[in-house]
């Protein structure tokens, strides 16, 4: 993993005027081992960056693994639940 698109989530989602896509920026804090970056990357997500099926595999990874936070849990479930009443 590239982890120079992670600084950038330490701004809020609409300020992201680096020079890696949003979708490059939350895939590199979701697969991050470290929870600060995924919780930074799942904040853009509820700012409204759009979700795509590899992102929303990532979230349910995230959703699934005991050892993370429950509160980050629990948000990148209601993520991934979102995103599949909105894809219907």
């Amino acid at each position: 993993m590239d982890p120079r698109p992670l600084i950038f989530l330490e701004k809020p989602y609409t300020e992201n005027l680096g020079p890696f896509s949003t979708r490059r920026v939350v895939l590199a804090g979701l697969e991050s081992q470290m929870e600060y970056w995924i919780d930074l990357a799942v904040g853009w997500l509820e700012q409204g960056a759009p979700l795509d099926e590899e992102i929303v595999e990532a979230l349910s990874r995230i959703a699934e693994t005991r050892q993370k936070a429950q509160r980050l849990r629990h948000r990148s479930a209601a993520l991934v639940k979102r995103w599949l009443r909105e894809v219907g």
